[in-house]
């Protein structure tokens, strides 16, 4: 390709670049809820990380459990299990003994908390509970609980800024650009620069002294 056409080309993709950036008037917007999710395997766990985070986007109306299943799915884990009681028993197949983990005259379960300017014990089941944009879902699995607001919170912040920012970039490595656009556009228009610095250093190495 030639100087000129090349130059038209790469301003074509920068114009495109600037109004993907700027979130025009009219963009088609992501729908649904926001929500940040701590899950801590606890302290006796081997599965590394022991501690993981996420801020994913699930429909309007959906509960805590939804939450769940569309982390286990994003994830490609296994879905997170039950007893006929509606105990959760597993979060991506731990532990492997399910509900039947504890030893004898213990209480082994996944407490459930949600995040704020601090972890509070959830009073109500996953189930019931709507997720609204902004809410941090926490989960801790305790090997020997009280099933009370006196077992350990999850070991990350309760903020929802703080749980996002940690969790996002790209499973790439790029970091999220900001208004919905593609990672690539930057790096092709980039590309686009250096062409055309290396055809001018051509077209000055043949011009005649």
């Amino acid at each position: 390709m030639t100087r000129a056409p090349l130059a038209l080309a790469c301003a074509a993709l920068a114009a495109g670049s600037l109004v993907t950036l700027g979130a025009p008037a009219g963009a088609v917007q992501p729908t649904g809820v926001r929500v940040a999710v701590v899950i801590d395997f606890g302290t006796g766990a081997t599965v590394r990380p022991r501690v993981v985070t996420r801020c994913i986007r699930v429909p309007t109306g959906s509960n805590g459990s939804d939450v769940l299943a569309t982390l286990a799915s994003d994830e490609r884990v296994p879905a997170p299990s039950y007893a006929p009681s509606g105990l959760l028993c597993t979060i991506d197949g731990f532990p492997a003994a399910g509900c039947g983990a504890a030893p004898a005259g213990a209480y082994a379960y996944w407490s459930y908390w949600h995040g704020g300017r601090t972890w509070t014990y959830a009073d109500v089941g996953p189930a019931g509970f709507a997720v609204t944009t902004s809410d941090v879902e926490g989960w801790r699995y305790q090997p020997g609980g009280s099933g009370s607001a006196s077992d350990p919170a999850p070991r990350f912040s309760p903020s929802f800024a703080a749980v996002c920012a940690n969790a996002a970039v790209l499973p790439t490595g790029l970091p999220a650009v900001p208004g919905g656009a593609t990672p690539w556009v930057p790096i092709a228009v980039a590309g686009c620069v250096l062409a055309l610095a290396l055809l001018s250093v051509r077209r000055w190495r043949r011009s005649p002294t």
